[in-house]
């Protein structure tokens, strides 16, 4: 695994292995749809006993917005700004999120969150809806908001591979590094996601 220097106060070095990160991203969408599916299921059954069908696309837009993305951004900020200042996926290769020694506050975690899923996600989200309740041609904006929607993670990936740094990273201001061996939590008690500071 590809490494730079360890810093001596935190006792992490910064990871620069782009296929570790992608493999943790991962490992957290996978955890991700648990969520995903009980909500699917419960529109489903929303849907089919007539509750919805009279919903317009907008307001299912929204609906989606608030019960799948902003649970789960708001979710991997939390992990983020723990003890561990890593998701799952970080927490199984030995990965955390750094902005200064003790790790990221909550409302930067969000920021690098709501970057890295919610705000593509949305987008992607409006331009299928719009796409759905389209019956003619299909309007230049929504092919805008679609091209942004692929452009985006396709960018953050670019940057990821090329300089360890994806979009994210550089508009929150932090960074991923590894664990080294002799940082690993030992007899401190883990916080839980929501337990920090609020501060960024």
């Amino acid at each position: 695994m590809t490494t730079g220097s360890i810093d001596g106060r935190t006792g992490q070095r910064p990871s620069w292995h782009a296929g570790v990160r992608i493999v943790a991203t991962l490992i957290d969408l996978a955890c991700m749809l648990p969520w995903i599916g009980v909500v699917a299921a419960a529109g489903a059954v929303l849907y089919t006993t007539g509750v919805t069908r009279a919903v317009d696309d907008v307001t299912g837009n929204i609906v989606g917005f608030f019960t799948v993305i902003v649970p789960i951004t708001i979710a991997a900020a939390g992990f983020d700004e723990s003890a561990r200042h890593a998701t799952p996926g970080k927490r199984v290769l030995r990965l955390r999120v750094l902005s200064t020694p003790d790790g990221p506050g909550f409302s930067r975690a969000l920021l690098r969150n709501g970057i890295k899923y919610a705000f593509a996600w949305e987008l992607a989200h409006t331009a299928v809806f719009a796409l759905v309740g389209t019956t003619t041609t299909t309007p230049v904006w929504v092919i805008i908001v679609l091209v942004a929607a692929y452009a985006i993670p396709l960018v953050s990936l670019g940057l990821l591979l090329t300089t360890g740094r994806p979009l994210h990273d550089r508009i929150a201001r932090t960074s991923v590094a590894e664990i080294a061996p002799e940082a690993e939590p030992s007899t401190q008690p883990e916080r839980t996601p929501f337990s920090g500071s609020a501060s960024a």
